[in-house]
């Protein structure tokens, strides 16, 4: 599986559809636009057909659930149908976002009880990752304390955002994330994970961070498979900078490994070790939960 930093789209087609058409934009008064009112979803999609499928639709659902959307799960559910089928009609092969928004509305934070939510289905190229260990920093920005949103892949995401350009200032491939108390939740992009003294750790995602399913898979099925024990817990950076291998993983990398953090360099060797059989399972794990 690749590794994090992104050099540009390897070449496909794109498609973009809003509520099951295919276009290119949408109205200017869509409460996705000017509030961040909506969630999303990002998936792997080979040759029209989605990764984990049914991990994404449920977080979806429960993202629209905390945003008080009507039908929660029938929208999620309705969004990943039209969505199969758009991407097997052109048979795509790459990475796909899905996004609901709440649709249009007039000025103001109050959801109308008029608006009819929207469906954005974005599919382009795999991304062309450079397949090496990362070098991270550690970014000045942190995640703000909102355990009712903590988990959920919602439209904000200026924590993120910030971060991220802060790694590509400074010549980072990625960036790690505090919260406020100066626990580490994730990088810019992905989970985190650190093996340290033959078991896995994982943050604690309670009040902040996104949960991923790449994360979930790992937690679940991939490390109990192998025989490792894994604990969700607060981290500090430096517990995080004493581990014997530190990775990161989501739906586009898999699992990857950081090589340095800032200063602290860690043993690459160990990593490429511990990487090769949990990459298998992963993948494996993939397939399992993926149509064919």
């Amino acid at each position: 599986m690749p590794h994090l930093q992104s050099s540009g789209l390897r070449r496909a087609v794109p498609h973009t559809w809003v509520d099951g058409s295919a276009a290119d934009a949408v109205p200017a008064d869509d409460r996705g636009l000017n509030y961040a009112d909506g969630a999303f979803e990002t998936l792997h999609c080979n040759a029209g057909m989605l990764a984990c499928p049914d991990l994404h639709e449920a977080r979806l659902a429960s993202a629209l659930e905390r945003l008080e959307f009507d039908g929660p799960q029938a929208l999620a559910k309705q969004s990943f149908e039209e969505m199969k089928k758009l991407l097997a009609e052109v048979a795509h092969s790459g990475v796909v976002r899905c996004t609901v928004t709440r649709g249009s509305g007039p000025r103001g934070y109050e959801p109308s009880a008029a608006s009819v939510p929207r469906r954005i289905i974005a599919a382009q190229g795999f991304p062309v990752i450079a397949d090496r260990p990362l070098h991270c920093g550690v970014a000045q920005v942190r995640w703000a304390h909102q355990p009712q949103l903590a988990g959920l892949k919602l439209l904000t995401r200026t924590e993120q955002v910030l971060a991220a350009g802060e790694a590509r200032q400074k010549g980072w491939d990625d960036s790690l994330m505090q919260d406020h108390r100066g626990h580490v939740v994730s990088s810019s992009r992905a989970n985190l994970f650190i093996f340290q003294n033959g078991r896995f750790f994982t943050p604690n995602l309670e009040v902040c961070g996104i949960a991923g399913t790449r994360r979930q898979l790992l937690l679940d099925h991939v490390l109990p498979r192998l025989g490792y024990r894994c604990s969700t817990q607060d981290l500090t950076l430096a517990d995080v900078l004493k581990a014997d291998v530190v990775m990161l993983t989501n739906t586009l990398i898999g699992v990857a490994s950081i090589g340095s953090i800032a200063d602290r360099v860690l043993d690459r060797k160990a990593a490429a070790q511990l990487l090769r059989p949990l990459r298998a399972a992963l993948s494996e794990c993939v397939s399992e939960r993926s149509p064919s």
